[in-house]
């Protein structure tokens, strides 16, 4: 394959991507020039990374997320040159998570796992009675994507100036009261919904049947308010996991000791209500990406670097397997069983309370 170089995509931009997209991208309220790579080989190919920063939300952890976007060569070298480039540029602008859609055989060869399984609701269609959003809505946006009922997976987590960005390009679609209140609102791509919010159980079932006639899936975790409604509609769920060709967003702890540090909140919550409230000690974790301590003292979790002597002692994590852990992709006993995860089989149980699987 030769040498890959990376330096930053200058104003000359290469034939690889759109104009309009890269300027959409650009206008990304947390845009920096400094997070758009061009990787280039000594044979002439070329790549372009476009990482966009965002915010994820899993329960009370909310992290910040590198988002890649790859355009031009596939080949594998490129690739993976490309993505540790992206890694170290979004560490350094202090994300903690990459974020990529990839083949899933190519990204499990590096460690980066899918969010949650593939799961697809089939849906009937509506009325189409759904309006647009405008800028008038933002601030019901917001409150929505803050307060409205959430699956325990990942999910987006967007603000005032996300919100804004969006309806400039590809506004949700969004259902009101009779006050004129957004109640829940649609992302749709293509046939499907890809994203949505209702404030509670009714608006979600009157979100669903108002939906363009066109939409026939809603790809949503089976947990997800508007998924249930659906099933509660006659909907019918698949999940399976996704194929090894399946392309689909995968994920992976970029730096791992500020992905631990972001669910402290929730560590301490999940602990509480667990069988394991009121337990005091603390958990090393070792892999090749480093060590760290999780100490649980008077309702408090604390997260520090290197591991030193625990009283629960995971003697090896992989990132993939941590990345699943945090993630709530997997549990810590089937991280076990396929060892992505070492530790006593007694020890398991306060780790699985820590992070329940999603």
């Amino acid at each position: 394959m030769g040498n890959v170089t990376i330096s930053l995509l200058s104003t000359e931009t290469p034939a690889l991507i759109d104009p309009a997209l890269l300027a959409h991208r650009q206008r990304h309220p947390r845009y920096q020039p400094a997070l758009h790579l061009l990787a280039e080989t000594d044979r002439g190919e070329q790549a372009i990374g476009l990482i966009t920063h965002t915010r994820w939300q899993r329960q009370l952890a909310r992290f910040e997320v590198g988002e890649v976007e790859l355009f031009g060569s596939a080949h594998a070298d490129v690739t993976e040159t490309l993505l540790a480039a992206a890694a170290e540029t979004a560490v350094a602008a202090g994300m903690a998570w990459l974020r990529c859609t990839l083949p899933l055989s190519v990204a499990g060869q590096w460690g980066m796992t899918p969010a949650t399984l593939d799961s697809r609701v089939a849906w009937r269609g509506g009325d189409g009675s759904l309006a647009p959003a405008t800028l008038d809505d933002v601030a019901d946006l917001v409150a929505l994507d803050q307060h409205a009922p959430a699956p325990r997976c990942v999910i987006p987590l967007w603000y005032e100036a996300d919100w804004r960005w969006q309806i400039a390009t590809q506004p949700p679609l969004v259902a009101r009261d009779r006050l004129g209140n957004v109640i829940g609102y649609a992302i749709l791509q293509g046939g499907a919904m890809i994203e949505g919010r209702a404030v509670d159980a009714g608006a979600a079932r009157e979100l669903l049947n108002r939906l363009p006639h066109t939409v026939r899936e809603l790809w949503l975790t089976p947990d997800h308010p508007l998924a249930q409604a659906a099933i509660e509609l006659g909907a019918t769920l698949t999940m399976r996991l996704p194929p090894d060709d399946a392309v689909t967003p995968v994920w992976i702890a970029i730096d791992p000791l500020a992905a631990l540090r972001s669910q402290q909140p929730a560590l301490a919550a999940r602990l509480a209500t667990s069988r394991y409230a009121g337990w005091e000690g603390s958990i090393g974790l070792r892999g090749e990406w480093g060590s760290a301590r999780i100490e649980c003292r008077a309702g408090t979790v604390q997260i520090s670097a290197g591991a030193g002597i625990a009283d629960v002692e995971v003697t090896q994590i992989t990132i993939g397997g941590l990345s699943a852990l945090l993630l709530g992709r997997r549990s810590a006993s089937d991280l076990r069983a396929t060892g992505d995860l070492r530790c006593a089989s007694y020890e398991v149980g306060v780790v699985e309370a820590l992070f329940p699987a999603a």
